[in-house]
């Protein structure tokens, strides 16, 4: 046991878990679209979004500041262990807070899943008549969402909220961390996501 818990705390099995995940990640554009759609990776039941939401809403943000589309739709994807109000309000918070208009920012809360969101989107772009759409969401989620996208006929342009740097050399024992554990746990659960919406043709 204790030799399986520092092989999974390992960074190296982290990146040789996760590596075929890497290889079918869509590469992040920056291209005008009439839209951009942004993925809740779920909120506190206070209504607050959790580290990853919170991320994403920022790099939404800033892509709408950078013009590249008129308004941001803010898909619910929210799962267990989070209960959110109906309301997400902490993603529309901080959207208004980096100086985004609130005509410009539109919350959807019915989706609770990936394919749910795609769903929902589909059906509000399509009031809108649009369907360019700029997805925003981490890396290891974007295959999936702009797979599901694209089966509603959307045209997606992918942009990865989280950012990659190069790891920097250090001490052997920085290699092992617990963090790791959540890694592993959010990759196995994309890989399994993948399979299920494969099988049933969601993607």
């Amino acid at each position: 046991m204790p030799l399986l818990l520092l092989v999974f705390s390992s960074d190296l099995f982290y990146q040789v878990f996760s590596a075929p995940l890497k290889l079918i990640t869509p590469v992040s554009e920056k291209k005008k679209a009439e839209a951009i759609i942004v993925a809740s990776a779920g909120v506190h039941p206070s209504g607050a979004p959790t580290h990853s939401s919170a991320i994403r809403a920022h790099t939404a943000g800033l892509l709408y500041l950078e013009n590249w589309a008129p308004e941001i739709i803010v898909a619910g994807g929210v799962m267990e262990p989070y209960d959110p109000p109906l309301e997400i309000k902490g993603i529309r918070l901080i959207l208004r807070g980096m100086g985004i208009p609130d005509e410009a920012i539109l919350v959807e809360t019915k989706s609770k899943n990936t394919h749910e969101n795609g769903f929902a989107v589909s059906e509000i772009l399509a009031e809108k008549n649009k369907n360019r759409v700029l997805v925003v969401s981490h890396d290891y989620h974007l295959f999936r969402l702009v797979s599901v996208l694209r089966k509603y006929n959307l045209k997606v342009i992918p942009f990865k909220a989280n950012r990659s740097y190069p790891h920097e050399p250090s001490d052997w024992w920085h290699q092992f961390e617990w963090e790791n554990f959540n890694r592993l746990k959010t990759v196995a659960h994309e890989y399994v996501g993948i399979i299920i919406y494969k099988i049933t043709n969601r993607i």
